[in-house]
């Protein structure tokens, strides 16, 4: 079984994520957050601030994998906090996923890539819950949007 925290503001979207992890028996899922959301009965919940590095610390230990949602206005202060954490607790893989569409803050993720990689740890950095989804090999879930008698648009046009 692999264990996997993910740390970092839970919205919406992350909920979804964490909804789809939940239903993996291939997977032991915790969530390190400052935010208060409903958890699935199945995911261990830390509710603590993600820049608390000695709380971070000790979240990681024992973990396969760590996912960090980081918003790019933190990156580059979050990255000195996970560095520290992901060093004391024997460097698990880190995904760390960008959870906004900012662009123009260039410095802030070259930083933050500098941080890691001085450190010595071994990172992924992406864009968005997509890219972590792809990555962690979840299938987006289907959602209904026509009814059974309903075609879609796209149905139309297939021969």
């Amino acid at each position: 079984m692999k264990r996997l925290l993910l740390a970092g503001a839970i919205d919406s979207a992350s909920q979804l994520l964490i909804q789809q992890l939940s239903h993996n028996p291939e997977l032991d899922l915790t969530v390190y957050t400052s935010s208060a959301v409903t958890l699935p009965a199945t995911v261990t919940a830390l509710t603590e601030e993600v820049l608390d590095e000695g709380g971070l610390s000790a979240a990681m230990l024992d973990q396969d994998l760590v996912v960090a949602l980081v918003p790019t206005i933190h990156l580059a202060q979050t990255a000195v906090t996970l560095a520290t954490a992901v060093r004391a607790a024997g460097n698990p893989q880190l995904i760390i996923g960008k959870t906004d569409d900012i662009d123009d803050l260039p410095l802030a993720e070259r930083q933050a890539r500098q941080t890691l990689l001085a450190a010595g740890v071994a990172f992924d950095l992406v864009e968005g819950l997509g890219s972590v989804d792809s990555l962690l090999g979840v299938a987006p879930t289907e959602t209904q949007v026509f009814g059974p008698d309903e075609v879609g648009p796209l149905e139309r046009f297939a021969g």
